[in-house]
């Protein structure tokens, strides 16, 4: 049997171990002196879950899409609620979940678009009976009109940045089924049409690339046919191996030598879940398809032929999923159930981290106050000391650790300001607040903390703004909320990185969020939806909220916050409000939430772990055959 070095003229590299490995060690070869097996690193194709898009079903067919480059920054807008009607929503994805962009002028479905996430072209589109030929510019937060095309289309396809992109094929007016085979050039101003029109007219096509070399594929009717642009004219490709439709106006990904095509109907009404590759010649069918059957005329976008992601489709669906092929295993962030508490209860405070968690006291059935500890291992609740007042609705130092927590506040059968301090053996009074209070939150560290928002005594404002802070001996007045609330939920490292979300704002609940620096409340991003009886954990520039009441609208939502905006994450498995979370500054990668009440108000037990989404090289064994 001939060598490596005979073969290849290269020589294999020993390691007692795999070596570190990157993206760039695709192909590389070493041989592992351990294990006494060559191996390689391999690029492979993978599909993988996403959060939904926050619409729901509501509009998630026939939307438009951009991302110019970027499979982690990338928009979804206009969309049908259902027909006849036009959406004007639009949505931002970051790789991790999706957050409120700002509304369209136009309200119209079946639109297509390019360009990035903060310079973006959205075209044409769709309100019964007419077809639009309005064009708008989107800057990352709000769109402004701009000079209209030439022909009125839906159903177009294209690429490129917003100052120098193609558009081509589309249904065109005046009468439905009318297909365009014109193509079109945008400088970021004004539009001109080509010379070169295509050799077959369709619409509902998908396409992709720039003005000197782009590619269409598939359309209406059903078809597998591919045509390539040089910059000056048409040529048909090899064709699909699946004809196809629908497929949204970018559902198609990547260069006029190395693409993607994914989703779509073949035919209506049936829908595929195949997805093929074009490398410049021909079309292969790639092992992996899409899990979902839901993504005809749904929108989608990427980075390249590599890594593409599929949004809603025709049959109302909100589910999002990523193509990508690559040298790195991608694993979805998603929960899993965790083990169950001794006492199923609410309203108790939390904090530690998803392997070394802490619940304090809480309420049972009957409105029954607790002073049951509970400790968690990231496999099992066991009981621990009790707290010296039984009470519910406190607040908690969310970022301390099961040997180091402060709990505050409360309901004790009246408002409380008691507070207790836990060593990790025993819990010891400490002074109390400056104002009793219930329905509060807190964060920070047994020695830094911060309480904030709640319930006065009968007399006074019901939706409390006041907060104060905790230097380890003893509570100061620091500055109000912007917004008075009882029930937000809190978190961060410090009395001096704080963060208040959400909470009841009579008479409803609130979407607001706050962060502190230690002198004054500054206002952060919204949440995707207002919500009381919530809980948070981690750091205020990277925190969880697990969304609560009102259920069940927002029971099962969870989000994630980068410092700016709120995005979604994965919904939980159980709908439940005044749950309990932990998961310290590893939050977004490792968060806890226990307990709670569900939509019929019964006390929980269960406990839900939340993973983020990993990505690793792997490598894989050569064997002598």
């Amino acid at each position: 049997m001939a060598t490596y070095e005979e073969l290849h003229g290269k020589r294999v590299e020993v390691f007692t171990t795999d070596p570190t490995l990157d993206s760039s060690y695709e192909g590389q070869v070493w041989f592992n002196s351990t294990d006494g097996v060559n191996k390689t690193v391999v690029a492979f194709s993978s599909v993988t879950s996403q959060p939904g898009i926050t619409r729901g079903t509501t509009s998630s067919n026939q939307m438009g899409s951009f991302s110019g480059g970027s499979a982690d920054a990338m928009a979804v807008f206009g969309g049908n609620p259902p027909a006849p009607s036009g959406s004007t929503t639009t949505e931002e994805f970051n790789g991790s979940g999706w957050s409120s962009g700002g509304n369209m002028n136009n309200s119209l479905f079946n639109r297509s678009g390019f360009g990035t996430l903060t310079a973006g072209v959205a075209y044409g589109g769709r309100v019964p009976p007419g077809t639009s030929n309005t064009t708008e510019h989107y800057d990352g937060s709000s769109w402004t009109a701009a000079n209209a095309m030439p022909e009125a289309i839906r159903g177009g396809a294209g690429g490129g940045p917003q100052t120098a992109g193609i558009i081509f094929s589309g249904h065109a007016n005046p009468t439905y089924p009318i297909a365009s085979n014109k193509t079109k050039y945008y400088d970021g101003t004004n539009w001109t049409v080509q010379p070169g029109t295509m050799n077959t007219s369709r619409s509902n096509v998908s396409g992709c690339g720039i003005q000197t070399a782009a590619l269409a594929a598939a359309g209406e009717p059903n078809t597998a046919v591919v045509e390539e642009w040089d910059g000056s004219s048409w040529t048909t490709a090899p064709s699909l191996n699946t004809a196809r439709v629908n497929q949204g106006p970018a559902m198609m990904q990547g260069t006029s030598s190395d693409a993607v095509i994914l989703g779509g109907n073949p035919p209506y009404p049936s829908q595929s879940r195949a997805i093929e590759n074009w490398d410049g010649t021909s079309w292969t069918t790639n092992p992996v398809s899409l899990v979902s059957e839901g993504n005809s005329q749904a929108a989608g976008q990427g980075s390249s032929a590599s890594s593409v992601s599929a949004f809603g489709g025709s049959a109302g669906s909100s589910l999002a999923e990523q193509f990508n092929k690559s040298v790195n295993t991608i694993t979805a962030a998603a929960y899993s159930s965790g083990g169950s508490l001794n006492t199923g209860r609410s309203e108790a405070s939390g904090g530690g981290s998803q392997t070394a968690a802490i619940m304090v006291g809480g309420c049972v059935p009957s409105s029954t106050n607790k002073a049951n500890v509970e400790n968690y291992d990231g496999t099992s609740w066991s009981e621990g000391p009790d707290i010296n007042t039984a009470r519910r609705n406190g607040g908690g130092s969310d970022a301390g650790t099961q040997t180091a927590m402060l709990i505050f506040g409360g309901y004790d059968g009246s408002p409380t300001g008691k507070t207790e301090y836990w060593n990790g053996s025993s819990w010891a009074e400490q002074p109390d607040m400056n104002v009793a209070r219930f329905s509060i939150s807190g964060c920070g560290v047994y020695n830094s903390a911060m309480a904030m928002g709640g319930d006065y005594p009968p007399g006074s404002p019901p939706r409390y703004a006041g907060t104060e802070s905790w230097n380890g001996s003893t509570w100061s007045t620091a500055p109000n909320l912007n917004t008075g609330r009882n029930g937000p939920a809190a978190c961060g490292v410090s009395n001096t990185a704080a963060l208040c979300v959400g909470g009841d704002e009579y008479p409803d609940a609130t979407n607001k969020c706050e962060e502190y620096d230690g002198s004054s409340w500054t206002t952060g991003g919204n949440l995707p939806a207002a919500s009381a009886e919530l809980s948070a954990g981690g750091p205020q520039g990277a925190a969880m909220a697990y969304l609560g009441s009102p259920q069940p609208s927002v029971g099962t939502l969870s989000c994630g916050y980068d410092g700016t905006s709120w995005s979604t994450r994965p919904n939980r498995a159980n709908n439940r409000a005044t749950t309990s979370a932990a998961g310290d500054a590893a939050a977004q990668t490792a968060g806890l939430v226990f307990g709670g009440t569900n939509a019929s108000g019964t006390q929980q037990s269960d406990t839900e772990e939340f993973t983020g989404e990993t990505s690793a090289v792997t490598s894989k064994t050569l064997t002598t055959s």
